[in-house]
Formats: C-alpha cells, sequence, structure tokens
C-alpha cells in the first residue's frame, strides 16, 4: 500500500463528521462485514441492509430539543432511518428529494470504506407526507476515481447543473505534497447530466488547503460557497470561511470571523433558497452540537441564536424555510454510536 493510500484511509474514521464522525461509531454492537459493492452496484443501486445492530442497553445522552419558539416539536422520520449512520443530508429545494450519507455497517475495513456501498444516497419524498420517503438509491459521486473514495455533503447550484461535495480520495490537496500530509477532505464539483454526476474535480487550491475542507454549502443563488476549514487563519477549531465565484474561478476563502465563529467549532452552514441573508449552522459554543441561525444585514452578521440542540447538525431547508431537516447523533459515555434523520416545521 502506497503512503498516500494509508494516509487517505486512516483519514476515513474521520472524514464525514468533522467533530462527531458517525462513521467512525465505537463499540458495543453486532458489527458484520460489510458485502463488496462488486459489478452489479452502482449508480440508482437499491441501498442494501444495514449490518450492524446497535446494542440496547446503549442510551444517547440527550434528544433533540427545540429552543426557538418559532419552531414545532422535532419528529423523527418513521422512514430511511436504520441502526447504521445516516448524516451529511441535503433536501432538495422542492422538498421531494433527499440525499444522504449512509454506511451499511460501522466497523468496516478501509477498503470497504471507500470502494464498497458507503457513501451518499438518495430518496423520493412519498406525496404530501414530511418525513415518509420511498427506498434510497445509491447516488454514484465515485466517476473516474482511482483507488475509491468517500463522498458526502452534497449542495447543488440552482439549475441542478452541478454538483458540489466533499469527498476523502487521493487527489485531495495533501495527498499530492511532497511529502503527502492527512488531508481528510476536500471540496469537489461534477456535472450532472441526465440525472446522473459524472467524474468530479477537485476545486483546486484556491478553495482547497492542506487541512480540512468541506462541511459546506452554496448560496441560494450559486455565486458563494461556505464552507468549513482548518486551515490557519481560524478563531479555533474549525471555523465558516466563503468564497466568491466570478465566472468559473472561485476567490481565495475569507473567514467570516465572530460572531460567527467562536473558539469552538463552526460548521454545516445552510441556507432556505428564499432567504440568502439567513444562515443556519453548527456549533459546539454553548456545549453539545447545536444548530444556530444568523442573519445578515448587508455589512455584517447578527449574533448567532440557537435553534436547536441536543447533539444536532447538518440543517438543510426548504426552499421557503417552513421545513428544516437535521441530524441527530447518538453520542453516550462510550462514544458516537450512530445517527438519524429528522425535521422540524416551522410554527
Amino acid at each position: 500500500m502506497s503512503e498516500v493510500g494509508r494516509m487517505v484511509r486512516q483519514a476515513m474514521w474521520w472524514a464525514t463528521w468533522l467533530s462527531l464522525a458517525t462513521t467512525g461509531c465505537g463499540g458495543s454492537g453486532n458489527d458484520q462485514r460489510t458485502p463488496d459493492a462488486g459489478q452489479g452496484f452502482g449508480h440508482n443501486s437499491p441501498r442494501p441492509d444495514c449490518h450492524y445492530a446497535v446494542d440496547p442497553s446503549r442510551v444517547p445522552y440527550a434528544m433533540p430539543q427545540v429552543v426557538a419558539t418559532a419552531w414545532g416539536a422535532p419528529v423523527k422520520l418513521p422512514t430511511l432511518n436504520t441502526p447504521c449512520p445516516e448524516d451529511a443530508i441535503e433536501i432538495s429545494r422542492d422538498g421531494t428529494t433527499l440525499y444522504f450519507y449512509w454506511s451499511p455497517t460501522v466497523n468496516a475495513s478501509f477498503d470497504e470504506r471507500l470502494n464498497g456501498t458507503t457513501g451518499t444516497y438518495y430518496a423520493q419524498r412519498v406525496a404530501a407526507d414530511l418525513g415518509s420517503f420511498a427506498n434510497p438509491r445509491f447516488f454514484d459521486l465515485r466517476r473516474g476515481v482511482s483507488g475509491g473514495a468517500s463522498d458526502g455533503e452534497v449542495s447543488f447550484t440552482p439549475t441542478g447543473e452541478y454538483v458540489y461535495f466533499h469527498s476523502t480520495r487521493s487527489a485531495n490537496t495533501g495527498y499530492r505534497q511532497s511529502p503527502p500530509v492527512d488531508d481528510p477532505m476536500d471540496i469537489y464539483v461534477a456535472p450532472i447530466v441526465n440525472g446522473e454526476p459524472g467524474p468530479a474535480e477537485n476545486l483546486g487550491e484556491v478553495v482547497n488547503s492542506a487541512y480540512l475542507d468541506g462541511e459546506h454549502c452554496l448560496s441560494p443563488d450559486g455565486t458563494k460557497l461556505y464552507l468549513a476549514s482548518t486551515r490557519p487563519g481560524g478563531l479555533g477549531g474549525a471555523d465558516i470561511w466563503v468564497s466568491a465565484r466570478a465566472g468559473n474561478a472561485w476567490s481565495e476563502p475569507a473567514n467570516l470571523g465572530a460572531p460567527i465563529n467562536s473558539t469552538g467549532g463552526e460548521l454545516q452552514p445552510a441556507f432556505a433558497a428564499d432567504d440568502p441573508n439567513t444562515m443556519f449552522f453548527v456549533s459546539d459554543r454553548d456545549g453539545p452540537a447545536s444548530i444556530y441561525k444568523a442573519t445578515f444585514d448587508g455589512a455584517v452578521w447578527s449574533a448567532p441564536v440557537m435553534m436547536l440542540t441536543g447533539y444536532v447538525g447538518e440543517p438543510s431547508l426548504m426552499t421557503d424555510g417552513s421545513v428544516m431537516y437535521f441530524v441527530h447523533v447518538l453520542v453516550d459515555d462510550k462514544g458516537v454510536f450512530g445517527s438519524d434523520i429528522w425535521y422540524v416545521k416551522r410554527n
């Protein structure tokens, strides 16, 4: 195994979540080996069975709790969730399609994570029910990849012609340095042709660095890319940065600074398509990972206000902002042991 290959595989353990790595859920479960994807598995293939059973004695520290009075009670999806981790969610603008990262087991080998059935899936919503979705199918972002990849956190351009996503793969910036350095997450872009993603390109060293870069979103008009990064120049942990697009080029990311960023960790920004000046994001500044909201007045961001708490993250909103899907991470004294998809409606 090459040094780069070893480093890519090592980085897999924490590439999906920055501070709460759901793919590295630990301990106390019935974890079987993941079957290889095989030649018959590819784009649109049905999601396979989950091969992980959580120890029933494990109880999460906290359940999702709404703090803001503008939102109703959180609801766990009656479909899609399995004992295996569901993470890195993105609801389509019209609210009919949910994309998410999923792994069919917890303690799979590195090769199984990079080349097996782990990756991004999508599911169509059933009628008007906000919580019911059809059986998920694989959304193949690995086209043209050498050595495998673990992909997640999709964000589509307004017209749906391109998808941006973060990935662990040997083409990441740090792995291409001499000597290579650990770089578990870079942002890539792929064209969408007839509903399928084509071969992806790394956004390059203007946006990506030899540090973690991902957990991102596009602005509603597609002209800005908000990303979390651990690169130098931040306030602590991961910070949220923003890059502006001019033509086909992206600017060097600028740190959003305080009050958005803090000495804690900030990541996973999100916007409703109808409101480009209200950002939702995740921070652990006040304890467990919580979802915050801040508004932009054209010059500065307001002080963030907590919306939901209880080890929650990955906010994703429908176009009018009336519904927010999010992820609840299961955490106890032994560590992280899963994650599920929930939603909440605005009152």
